[in-house]
């Protein structure tokens, strides 16, 4: 085992996984399941607290420390076999480990848990965000991109958006859009109150970030499909991308624009790249105007070598997928999530 490294005036240690080769960097102190989530490797988890024993792994080399004891996820006897809890300790020195990682999303396991509602806040006149805090002995495993049920005993199961990366995976924010005669969502914006009782259960579905391709992306979001997007383009932040991230978001008026972020990141990092483009758009609009994928359309001459996240209506998403195939891109390279729930009259 090597000594201890500095780094960018940061002591430095690498933990290297034996069973898939992967490696990556942690800082003195850091939690090893957070610098493995950093790294967008797919360590996997369960209450993130050293209860459940999920995220259990051999130690085949190095030392590690727990801040506070060895938790009581492991038995005596694992100690002394050498199994360690990477979500609650920290490098002494370079580790190897044995752990079986996440390979997709049908390793993570769909859960049903019970949540608090910690905030309420309006975005705009339509939009408002809920974050909601799962019980501190538990927490959600999922990739950027995917999203729950959100179970309330008076409603049918509602589908909504991760609006937040899978770092803090005690909170998950959700973007809701109110809908006209919607009754869930009318409840949402009129009677739920914070500190309310929920459950949720997921994370669930196929649209995720695709962290092992080097592909540029480029990320298509109609209204609150925002929310996915966001936690997309977190992750990727988090974990040090390089690839170049080009965000188009379609919205009616300038103030269904329900955040600067997107415009904060595109000063921030030189590989961002953002977009607004309006349909009904007044006078004083400066920008783009039109579909959104239109304007994808127009600025790509071939979209051959890229990877697309649509996320939104649906007459949005098949428009993108009819359209940007003309364009050379790959139907494999093609990753949607089409908001039909929010269509339902009635039931939103």
């Amino acid at each position: 085992m090597s000594a201890l490294k500095l780094f960018d005036n940061k002591y430095m240690f690498t933990v290297e996984n034996q069973a898939t080769g992967s490696s990556f960097q942690v800082e003195k102190n850091e939690i090893i399941l957070d610098g493995a989530m950093s790294n967008g490797i797919g360590f996997p988890y369960g209450c993130r607290n050293g209860f459940c024993g999920k995220c259990k792994a051999t130690l085949i080399e190095g030392e590690v420390d727990y801040e506070n004891g060895v938790p009581p996820g492991l038995s005596e006897q694992e100690v002394a076999d050498r199994m360690i809890l990477p979500c609650k300790c920290s490098a002494k020195s370079d580790l190897s480990i044995v752990l079986t990682e996440l390979e997709s999303v049908a390793d993570i396991e769909v859960r049903t848990l019970p949540c608090k509602v910690d905030k309420i806040e309006r975005l705009n006149h339509d939009v408002a965000k809920v974050v909601l805090k799962i019980p501190g002995n538990e927490a959600l495993q999922y990739l950027a991109g995917q999203y729950i049920d959100l179970i309330h005993p008076d409603f049918e199961p509602r589908a909504f958006s991760i609006a937040n990366a899978p770092h803090n995976t005690g909170l998950i924010e959700l973007h809701v859009r109110l809908i006209s005669g919607g009754k869930f969502t009318n409840f949402v914006f009129n009677e739920l109150q914070e500190k309310s009782l929920l459950k949720i259960e997921g994370p669930k579905g196929s649209f995720y970030l695709r962290e092992t391709s080097e592909k540029p992306m480029i990320m298509v979001a109609g209204g609150t499909g925002f929310g996915p997007v966001k936690a997309m383009v977190e992750h990727a932040i988090e974990s040090n991308t390089q690839r170049k991230i080009d965000i188009y978001w379609g919205a009616r008026t300038e103030q269904d624009l329900y955040t600067d972020l997107p415009q904060t990141w595109a000063k921030e990092y030189d590989y961002i790249n953002f977009i607004p483009v309006l349909s009904q758009a007044d006078e004083q609009w400066q920008g783009r105007t039109g579909y959104v994928h239109e304007a994808v359309l127009a600025d790509f001459e071939t979209l051959t070598n890229y990877e697309v996240y649509a996320c939104g209506p649906p007459e949005m998403v098949r428009s993108a997928a009819n359209t940007f195939v003309k364009k050379g891109m790959f139907e494999n390279n093609f990753y949607n999530d089409s908001f039909d729930f929010a269509y339902q009259a009635g039931q939103s």
